[in-house]
């Protein structure tokens, strides 16, 4: 089986998650990021409240769904990978995809911190550039843990972390439905504490730029799609809101618990998370990849299988979703929702 890794401006991506909260601190050697900094951008609802406890008394709440939180011009010394602590609060665990420089956001997992007022430190490893960048905290799926600050080690070696080469895993799973969708088991609860469900009608929030970030990702399928489409006499499918919001969740709940199916967990299959996005199919369904770093990559895996090909050149398809994840090794997760409306 071949095996790939994800490269983001030649250095491989990786986290490393701690295994205990430590207290925020912030010596010689660091430079401190405060979340609440008029430099930083607050989107989609997130915004600055008071924590007597954290740094400067505040901290940024609402981060997660639509809302984001920017930090600009996050200045590295050297072009690789660089210590970062995180310090946030949080009352239950949750998962946070950090995004650097647009590029495809890596998912992290954050314990809770048994309180919302009071702080505790997570330590990760992300791929910087020299000079500045901007890390960006969301999650289209769930809420993410208030942040405080970041602080990113600016002494000594780079950290020894060794990039891991994920195996390439499965190709590409396919699925099918037809309406009127079943509900799903405990809707419309959501299908991962930690990650919830989008909220309807709602895409969730994405990297915008054009060098590899999750749009660009997201739009290069969609082309690919409509390509092989047209040579099979087919319409053009068109992006719709809520299947990508569907679409966008489910990547970012398989690389954040481990798991590659169109059924989570709980048990809530590609059909219901589909229905409680808000749109009501005739018929739908739905392709699934892990460990391909392109679209193209992507795209020729799902072709090169008839069930999964089929779903794309389906010409009784008229909308579709795109969503891209990436877990904690770095590995990419993608998710293709198809549908027709009722």
């Amino acid at each position: 089986m071949r095996k790939q890794k994800i490269v983001i401006g030649g250095v491989a991506l990786v986290t490393g998650i701690a295994a205990a909260l430590v207290a925020a601190s912030a010596s010689a050697g660091t430079t401190t990021f405060e979340a609440e900094s008029a430099g930083n951008t607050l989107t989609g609802g997130a915004r600055v409240v008071g924590c007597r406890r954290c740094s400067d008394g505040n901290r940024v709440t609402a981060i997660g769904l639509r809302g984001e939180l920017r930090f600009n011009r996050v200045a590295a010394k050297r072009t690789g990978v660089t210590k970062i602590q995180v310090t946030y609060t949080s009352t239950e665990e949750r998962i946070a995809q950090i995004s650097v420089g647009g590029g495809v956001p890596t998912v992290v997992e954050f314990p809770d911190t048994r309180g919302a007022g009071r702080p505790g430190t997570l330590r990760v490893v992300l791929g910087l550039v020299a000079g500045d960048n901007t890390l960006t905290f969301g999650n289209p799926a769930g809420p993410v843990p208030d942040i405080d600050k970041i602080v990113i080690t600016t002494d000594g070696p780079p950290p020894t972390v060794a990039p891991v080469v994920p195996a390439s895993g499965e190709t590409g799973v396919t699925a099918t439905a037809s309406g009127p969708a079943r509900p799903g088991p405990s809707s419309p609860a959501p299908s991962s504490p930690a990650l919830g469900n989008p909220a309807p009608g709602s895409p969730g929030p994405a990297s915008t730029d054009g060098n590899g970030g999750t749009l660009a990702l997201e739009a290069d399928v969609v082309s690919l799609v409509n390509a092989e489409r047209a040579k099979a006499g087919c319409k053009k499918v068109t992006v719709d809101a809520r299947l990508t919001g569907a679409a966008r969740g489910h990547s970012a709940e398989m690389a954040a618990l481990g798991f590659v199916s169109h059924t989570t967990p709980q048990g809530v299959d590609f059909a219901a998370r589909i229905t409680r996005a808000g749109y009501k199919f005739s018929v739908a369904a739905e392709n699934i990849a892990k460990g391909r770093p392109t679209a193209q990559d992507v795209m020729s895996s799902w072709l090169n299988s008839p069930g999964h090909k089929a779903n794309i050149v389906n010409c009784a398809y008229r909308d579709i979703g795109v969503g891209v994840a990436a877990d904690k090794t770095g590995t990419l997760l993608w998710v293709q929702d198809f549908a027709t409306p009722l």
